[in-house]
């Protein structure tokens, strides 16, 4: 191994730490983006629910107008109140299920992003103990020039 080797490896693990943090950083944002997308879902959900909801509310009242039937009886009453609280329940749980799986997905996000910035300084550490190896190895095996003069005070020179 030449003088170069532990620059060139310090290098290559610069560049695979940054590679590394692009591609963890990439997935954090995809995934940011999926977790809009459940929003969204949540969103189009909650709204097809109220369009049921107002639907079969409809129908039950033009059924019973079609029998002839008040629509300020108690009974009516009480079934349309047990329809809605049914569609505001199947609502709930479904919202509940979307949010669980947006924070989810924005928790995985989120980690991604962390490990990218971990997997940047990982690429530098790891350079740096590179090159501090190399220059070690050189100064040991006699490549680092020339030694250094001995600047030590003689034993005179510390007069009490």
């Amino acid at each position: 191994m030449g003088d170069a080797a532990p620059g060139l490896s310090a290098a290559t693990q610069i560049m695979s730490g940054r590679a590394q943090a692009k591609a963890l950083k990439t997935e954090g944002v995809m995934l940011e983006a999926q977790a809009k997308g459940v929003d969204l879902q949540a969103l189009q959900s909650s709204e097809r629910r109220r369009e049921e909801l107002n639907a079969n509310m409809a129908a039950f009242m033009a059924s019973r107008a079609a029998r002839g039937l008040s629509l300020d009886s108690p009974s009516g009453i009480a079934i349309e109140k047990e329809l809605a609280r049914q569609a505001v329940r199947d609502e709930n749980v479904e919202r509940v299920g979307f949010t669980n799986q947006s924070g989810a997905l924005r928790m995985s996000a989120k980690a991604k992003r962390r490990a990218g910035s971990t997997a940047n300084i990982m690429g530098y550490v790891g350079a740096g103990t590179t090159l501090a190896d190399g220059v070690s190895n050189a100064v040991s095996a006699g490549l680092g020039g020339s030694k250094a003069p001995n600047r030590a005070l003689p034993n005179s020179a510390f007069k009490w």
